[in-house]
Parts: structure tokens; C-alpha cells; sequence
């Protein structure tokens, strides 16, 4: 996370947006999904006008990160102490390094998501996920990073950041 970028986009930097128009393009783009894959379900339609009212306010990032969208243990390789290599770059993006800590909290236990707070927070602090939360993680069913896990289910996911 120590790469800071001024947009969100992908990583070759052939699509981007400025910061400010992030909002407004998440909000777009989930309305594109709901009505595209989610037509039929009635718990996803009925989240919208919340997740909507939640992400509206929120400020603008200050900046953004590569981050990895889909975030998943199998995606790494490791010599059982290192990670040797990571696998599937394409859901690679640059965006607020928030949406990686949404991810971390579905793959990682309570005990290893502390074990990651104390080494990330020698480096930099954990950003403050609060008001973010809620939002990003409707987004994320939507973009169904770990597969299609009922709505009600997914939002109420144990916090660990």
C-alpha cells in the first residue's frame, strides 16, 4: 500500500476516473450489476436505496492504491513461511486501500486478522473502515469475491479492522 495513485482505474492506467468521481462511478456500476445479474433477487433490489443512502456521503478518497479485488488465500503461493508468488493479477485495481481490509475480513479468523493488524500497523495504520463498511461490502456481494453468499449473511460478517 505504500503505491499512491490520484485515480481509480485499473493498473495499466488505461482506465481511470479522478478520485472525486469515485462515488458517483461505484454507485453506477452497482446499479449496472443489480439490474444485470441480481434481477431475481429480491434481497439484493431491496439493499440498494441503503446501500445508495450509505455511500453518498462519503468523502471523496484521498488518494488510492493497488489493491486486490478478489482476494483470496489460494491466490498466493508460499514455502510454508514466505509468500513465494501470487496468482490471478488480473483483479488487480487501483482504489482506496480500504476495499483490501473489506476483503481480509472474509478470508482471515479473528486471530490471524490481529496477527495482520500488528504487522501492517509497523508500516502504516489500518484506515478507518466505519463508515465505508457497510457500502463496500454490498459492493463486494455484488462482484460476489467469495462466491454468492446470501446478503443478509455477507453484511453481517464478523468485523476484525
Amino acid at each position: 500500500h505504500t503505491f499512491k495513485a490520484d485515480y481509480i482505474g485499473n493498473v495499466s492506467g488505461s482506465f481511470q476516473i479522478t478520485l472525486d468521481e469515485f462515488q458517483s462511478h461505484i454507485l453506477n456500476v452497482s446499479k449496472e450489476l443489480v439490474n444485470m445479474f441480481y434481477s431475481d433477487n429480491e434481497s439484493i433490489q431491496n439493499a440498494f436505496p441503503t446501500f445508495e443512502s450509505q455511500l453518498s456521503p462519503l468523502p471523496a478518497p484521498k488518494e488510492s492504491t493497488l489493491v486486490l479485488i478478489d482476494m483470496d488465500p489460494t491466490q498466493f503461493l508460499s514455502d510454508g513461511t514466505t509468500i513465494t508468488g501470487l496468482v490471478d493479477t488480473e483483479a488487480y485495481a487501483v482504489a482506496p486501500r480500504e476495499f483490501d481490509f473489506i476483503s481480509l475480513e472474509y478470508v482471515f479468523t479473528e486471530k490471524e486478522a490481529h496477527a495482520f493488524k500488528q504487522g501492517y500497523e509497523t508500516i502504516m495504520p489500518i484506515p478507518h473502515l466505519a463508515e465505508c463498511r457497510r457500502p463496500y461490502r454490498y459492493l463486494y456481494r455484488l462482484l460476489s469475491v467469495q462466491g454468492s453468499v446470501e446478503l443478509k449473511k455477507w453484511l453481517s460478517h464478523p468485523v476484525y479492522f
